[in-house]
Protein backbone atom coordinates (compact mmCIF):
# COMPACT_ATOMS: atom_id res chain seq x y z
CA UNK A 1 0.00 0.00 0.00
CA UNK A 2 3.06 2.54 0.81
CA UNK A 3 4.99 1.62 -2.65
CA UNK A 4 1.08 2.42 -4.19
CA UNK A 5 1.33 6.10 -2.27
CA UNK A 6 4.95 6.56 -3.24
CA UNK A 7 3.89 5.89 -6.91
CA UNK A 8 0.70 8.33 -6.72
CA UNK A 9 2.53 11.15 -5.48
CA UNK A 10 5.45 10.74 -7.87
CA UNK A 11 2.80 10.76 -11.00
CA UNK A 12 0.96 13.57 -9.09
CA UNK A 13 4.81 15.35 -9.25
CA UNK A 14 4.71 14.38 -12.68
CA UNK A 15 1.72 15.82 -13.88
CA UNK A 16 1.92 19.05 -11.99
CA UNK A 17 5.26 19.77 -13.10
CA UNK A 18 4.32 18.97 -16.81
CA UNK A 19 1.70 21.30 -16.24
CA UNK A 20 3.68 24.57 -15.47
CA UNK A 21 6.49 23.42 -18.02
CA UNK A 22 3.31 23.89 -20.41
CA UNK A 23 2.19 26.79 -18.86
CA UNK A 24 6.08 28.50 -19.35
CA UNK A 25 6.69 27.17 -22.21
CA UNK A 26 3.30 28.22 -24.30
CA UNK A 27 3.58 31.77 -22.31
CA UNK A 28 6.95 32.51 -23.41
CA UNK A 29 6.33 31.25 -27.06
CA UNK A 30 3.24 34.16 -26.87
CA UNK A 31 5.88 36.65 -25.47
CA UNK A 32 8.76 35.98 -28.18
CA UNK A 33 5.99 36.86 -31.29
CA UNK A 34 5.00 40.29 -30.02
CA UNK A 35 6.59 42.61 -31.82
CA UNK A 36 7.61 45.79 -30.22
CA UNK A 37 6.18 49.29 -31.43
CA UNK A 38 10.10 49.54 -33.30
CA UNK A 39 9.80 46.31 -34.43
CA UNK A 40 6.04 46.80 -36.39
CA UNK A 41 7.45 50.20 -37.41
CA UNK A 42 10.38 48.59 -39.14
CA UNK A 43 8.04 45.43 -40.01
CA UNK A 44 5.47 48.04 -42.06
CA UNK A 45 8.47 50.15 -43.48
CA UNK A 46 10.07 46.59 -45.07
CA UNK A 47 6.69 46.01 -46.35
CA UNK A 48 5.91 48.94 -48.14
CA UNK A 49 9.34 49.52 -49.10
CA UNK A 50 9.30 46.06 -50.91
CA UNK A 51 5.82 47.17 -52.87
CA UNK A 52 7.63 49.88 -54.23
CA UNK A 53 11.04 48.03 -55.10
CA UNK A 54 9.39 44.38 -55.87
CA UNK A 55 12.79 43.72 -58.32
CA UNK A 56 14.51 43.30 -55.01
CA UNK A 57 12.28 40.37 -53.58
CA UNK A 58 12.35 41.69 -49.71
CA UNK A 59 15.90 41.07 -49.55
CA UNK A 60 18.36 43.24 -47.39
CA UNK A 61 19.97 46.33 -48.42
CA UNK A 62 23.49 46.34 -48.96
CA UNK A 63 24.92 49.54 -47.02
CA UNK A 64 26.17 50.53 -50.75
CA UNK A 65 22.95 51.41 -51.87
CA UNK A 66 22.13 54.62 -50.42
CA UNK A 67 19.14 55.38 -52.61
CA UNK A 68 17.20 52.63 -51.55
CA UNK A 69 18.62 53.48 -47.88
CA UNK A 70 17.01 56.92 -48.09
CA UNK A 71 13.78 55.99 -49.56
CA UNK A 72 13.38 53.40 -46.71
CA UNK A 73 14.76 55.78 -43.95
CA UNK A 74 12.12 58.40 -45.08
CA UNK A 75 9.27 55.53 -45.39
CA UNK A 76 9.95 54.83 -41.42
CA UNK A 77 9.83 58.76 -40.57
CA UNK A 78 6.50 58.97 -41.99
CA UNK A 79 5.48 55.66 -40.36
CA UNK A 80 6.76 56.47 -36.82
CA UNK A 81 5.18 59.96 -36.40
CA UNK A 82 1.57 58.18 -36.50
CA UNK A 83 1.69 56.09 -39.33
CA UNK A 84 0.26 53.13 -37.12
CA UNK A 85 -2.74 51.91 -35.05
CA UNK A 86 -2.43 50.24 -32.31
CA UNK A 87 -4.71 48.23 -30.83
CA UNK A 88 -4.78 44.80 -29.11
CA UNK A 89 -6.17 41.62 -30.43
CA UNK A 90 -7.57 38.88 -28.82
CA UNK A 91 -5.77 35.92 -29.21
CA UNK A 92 -8.71 33.99 -30.44
CA UNK A 93 -9.69 36.76 -32.82
CA UNK A 94 -6.59 36.46 -34.86
CA UNK A 95 -7.03 33.68 -37.43
CA UNK A 96 -3.96 35.02 -39.95
CA UNK A 97 -1.14 35.95 -37.72
CA UNK A 98 -2.73 40.26 -37.56
CA UNK A 99 -0.52 42.14 -35.43
CA UNK A 100 -1.77 44.61 -32.71
CA UNK A 101 -1.39 47.62 -35.24
CA UNK A 102 -2.66 48.53 -38.28
CA UNK A 103 -1.71 50.56 -41.97
CA UNK A 104 -4.81 52.30 -42.78
CA UNK A 105 -4.82 51.64 -46.53
CA UNK A 106 -7.46 54.19 -46.88
CA UNK A 107 -5.83 56.49 -45.23
CA UNK A 108 -5.26 59.00 -48.28
CA UNK A 109 -3.54 61.53 -46.55
CA UNK A 110 -0.93 59.34 -45.16
CA UNK A 111 -0.47 57.07 -48.41
CA UNK A 112 0.19 60.98 -49.98
CA UNK A 113 2.78 61.91 -46.72
CA UNK A 114 4.26 58.50 -47.54
CA UNK A 115 5.10 59.28 -51.66
CA UNK A 116 6.14 63.09 -50.39
CA UNK A 117 8.56 61.57 -48.43
CA UNK A 118 9.62 59.26 -50.93
CA UNK A 119 9.78 61.61 -53.40
CA UNK A 120 11.89 63.94 -51.99
CA UNK A 121 14.26 61.72 -50.66
CA UNK A 122 14.90 60.71 -54.65
CA UNK A 123 14.79 64.47 -55.49
CA UNK A 124 16.07 65.96 -52.53
CA UNK A 125 16.94 69.47 -54.59
CA UNK A 126 12.86 69.80 -55.57
CA UNK A 127 12.13 69.64 -51.64
CA UNK A 128 10.77 73.31 -52.13
CA UNK A 129 8.90 73.01 -55.44
CA UNK A 130 5.78 71.27 -55.54
CA UNK A 131 4.93 68.93 -58.21
CA UNK A 132 3.10 71.03 -60.72
CA UNK A 133 0.42 69.06 -63.44
CA UNK A 134 2.60 70.64 -66.23
CA UNK A 135 5.29 68.21 -65.05
CA UNK A 136 3.64 64.82 -66.00
CA UNK A 137 6.28 62.88 -65.64
CA UNK A 138 6.76 63.58 -62.30
CA UNK A 139 3.00 63.47 -61.00
CA UNK A 140 2.81 60.66 -62.57
CA UNK A 141 6.37 59.09 -60.71
CA UNK A 142 4.57 60.17 -57.40
CA UNK A 143 1.11 58.61 -57.94
CA UNK A 144 3.19 55.24 -58.68
CA UNK A 145 4.57 55.92 -55.40
CA UNK A 146 0.82 56.41 -53.78
CA UNK A 147 -0.47 54.13 -55.43
CA UNK A 148 2.02 51.20 -53.79
CA UNK A 149 1.61 52.40 -50.48
CA UNK A 150 -0.82 49.01 -48.98
CA UNK A 151 -0.73 46.27 -46.70
CA UNK A 152 -1.54 42.54 -47.36
CA UNK A 153 -2.79 41.24 -44.04
CA UNK A 154 -3.59 38.11 -45.19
Amino acid sequence: MQRKGLLFQSMSKLLITSAIALTLFGGQAQIASAETREQSVNSVTDWLFGNLHPELSRRKLQTNERGYIREWQAIRVVIDQRGLRYQKIAPNRNPCEIPDWSFNNDDEALKERLADAVFYSRYSRRISKPITSKNSAAVREWLKLKNSMFVAYC
